[in-house]
Formats: structure tokens, C-alpha cells, sequence
């Protein structure tokens, strides 16, 4: 897995790869977070719903670098979840916290 800034990079090379312009990546990312956060999604399957049909209207290259965002937003929810439970395990004197 990479690390967010190793992440960032590849997002970058990918977009020179594709020839996707910033403005156009800052699109697809928002695109993607609009889907599945501001658009009044009621449970995962429609979420789910939202996505595929965007990822439908998508070129396979928008595809990848938003399939990249998305990556990116799991690796940032999961870190903190793990910090938290740690956090939590270190407070409540765990010697080993899962």
C-alpha cells in the first residue's frame, strides 16, 4: 500500500500519463466525493448505485484516477480508525492493542 504522500505522487504521474489536466483531476475527485458524501446517499447500495453510473459516464483513464481518490479516502478513514483504536487501547492500559 502507499503512504499518502507516496500516493499523491502517483496520482500525479498517472494524470501526466493520461494527460489529465490538474483542473480536470480536481473534477473527477470532487465528482467522486460528491457521489458518495453530498448527494443525500441514504445506504451503501446506493452509494454503490451512484458510483458505478458515474464511473459509467467516465473515460477508463477518469476512471482510474478517481478509482485513485477513492483510495485515497479508505487509506485516510482506515488511519484514523486505527489511531482512534489505539488511542483507546493505550487508555485503557492494553499492553497489545489490536
Amino acid at each position: 500500500m502507499f503512504e499518502p504522500n507516496e500516493e499523491s505522487l502517483v496520482l500525479e504521474m498517472v494524470c501526466r500519463f493520461f494527460n489529465i489536466p490538474a483542473d480536470e483531476m480536481l473534477s473527477i475527485g470532487d465528482l467522486v466525493k460528491n457521489v458518495l458524501f453530498l448527494e443525500g446517499t441514504s445506504s451503501e447500495e446506493e452509494a454503490a448505485a451512484k458510483l458505478r453510473a458515474a464511473l459509467n459516464d467516465m473515460s477508463k483513464e477518469h476512471a482510474v484516477v478517481a478509482g485513485m481518490f477513492m483510495s485515497g479516502l479508505l487509506r485516510c478513514n482506515l488511519a484514523q480508525q486505527v489511531q482512534e483504536q489505539y488511542a483507546k487501547a493505550m487508555s485503557e492500559g492494553s499492553q497489545e492493542p489490536e
